[in-house]
């Protein structure tokens, strides 16, 4: 992917999240939970008279990491932390442009990997 699709994907999803942060992040979190549910756990708020929940956001664990997004009032708050044996060690704010770069290139690698492992495994089979 060019640097100038990266930049345009991250703006368009800037954009996105700042008409409407609860919509999209809804939108984002089912989605990913559809596509990673192993990996995906969505945070939820539920008011005393409120029928349904409310997403205010979303964990994927990759590997050592988690990426967190969050909905802070109307603005996002992203956060990838080092984890170890399921305790985060080290979480660091990053500004939501970088975080959603991050979980591409995190997410492209694991599809890289297991396509790899997928190859590998057919070829042993004798496919």
């Amino acid at each position: 992917m060019s640097g100038s699709v990266d930049f345009d994907t991250q703006a368009a999803w800037l954009r996105r999240f700042t008409s409407d942060g609860e919509t999209n992040l809804r939108a984002f979190a089912l989605r990913l939970r559809e596509a990673m549910p192993d990996l995906v756990t969505i945070q939820e708020s539920r008011g005393l008279f409120q029928r349904s929940a409310r997403i205010t956001g979303v964990a994927i664990e990759l590997g050592d990491s988690r990426y967190k997004l969050e909905l802070a009032g109307s603005r996002l708050k992203a956060s990838i932390a080092l984890v170890v044996r399921g305790i985060a060690l080290n979480t660091r704010t990053v500004d939501p442009a970088e975080w959603f770069a991050r979980l591409v290139e995190e997410t492209g690698k694991a599809s890289d990997h297991a396509r790899s492992l997928s190859q590998s495994l057919a070829g042993f089979m004798g496919r």
